[in-house]
């Protein structure tokens, strides 16, 4: 089997993490590489595990983005199901593996394989605070899961299955991305299907509102663009606040999509400007130490590469 090869690419949470701290893009991208091999360093190795990290907020997610589409299927085969069915059938079980491989620290067997949460890692919680954070994941999943049965599933279940646009996930394998310009960029919408001659992209929220959110749906309308060769005035996107029951549509036109492309545009020059001679074909990066750490320290707290970090960041850290 070829080798794999570290291919420089672009995402939006890439682009996030980039512009908050250059050294955590370090981290995530390049020093991780090769980390799963038996006969990596110790760093790779340290990087790798941090990278596959998740957390409480991650989590929650992830498990209503399971429950949500198996309320859908449910109810696209005509069958009724309430927000318990729901979460039972999904995020419940997804929620206590999570939780028991992290606690149980089976990630060290294989990071990939198993769940690690930041908490745990790090030693964030009490008895009480880990009792609280698994209170708040379950009412919030519940809440989210109402929301989405109550509000999203009578627009979208009466669109059959065969109407609806495969999007590659990361669990089988290389996630949904497009080529733009020669860079390869990772866009992953959560729910896509055509209605007419409209695309419609549905991307699931359970956290708060964030402007950021409107600039993701414009990159998979880009992708719509690009991969599927839609008109901007064929495609709508729409940003599903489960936890507020709100839902955000956004249009898109021709000039979201150039702005959109000139973000890409500039993020990836930046980036750029970190690999030896400016080469993505080659896409060796610079020393660790030209990646600049964040001037802001509670980003510091926040992020998974913590405690690769904490050399450098003395007492801050």
């Amino acid at each position: 089997m070829a080798e794999l090869k570290n291919t420089f690419s672009w995402s939006f949470s890439a682009a996030e993490d980039f512009s908050e701290c250059r050294r955590r893009r370090y981290w995530a991208k390049y020093a991780m590489w090769g980390g799963w091999r038996e006969d990596a360093a110790e760093l790779q190795k340290t990087a790798y595990r941090l990278a596959k990290m998740e957390n409480r907020f991650s989590i929650l997610g992830n498990a209503v983005e399971r429950a949500v589409m198996w309320a859908l299927r449910e109810k696209q085969a005509g069958r009724d199901a309430g927000v318990d069915d729901a979460y039972e059938a999904e995020a419940r079980p997804y929620l206590n593996r999570c939780w028991s491989e992290s606690k149980g620290e089976l990630w060290r067997q294989s990071p990939k394989k198993f769940c690690c949460l930041k908490e745990h890692y790090y030693r964030e919680f009490d008895s009480a605070s880990e009792n609280e954070a698994v209170g708040m994941i379950k009412s919030r999943a519940k809440t989210c899961v109402s929301h989405f049965i109550e509000s999203v599933l009578p627009r979208i279940s009466g669109i059959p299955r065969e109407r609806e646009v495969a999007v590659a996930r990361i669990e089988g394998g290389d996630p949904e991305s497009f080529l733009f310009e020669g860079v390869k960029v990772y866009a992953i919408p959560d729910h896509v299907y055509l209605d007419g001659e409209i695309m419609h992209i549905h991307d699931w929220k359970a956290g708060r509102e964030k402007d950021s959110h409107y600039d993701q749906v414009a990159l998979y309308a880009l992708w719509a663009n690009v991969r599927h060769g839609r008109a901007p005035e064929s495609i709508r996107t729409h940003v599903e606040y489960l936890g507020a029951g709100r839902t955000a549509t956004v249009e898109v036109t021709a000039e979201r999509i150039e702005r959109v492309k000139k973000t890409v545009r500039e993020s990836v020059a930046e980036m750029t400007e970190y690999l030896v001679a400016g080469d993505r074909a080659r896409n060796e990066p610079l020393p660790a130490e030209d990646w600049e750490l964040t001037a802001e320290g509670g980003a510091c707290r926040k992020c998974n590469f913590l405690e690769l970090c904490r050399p450098e960041l003395g007492s801050d850290g």
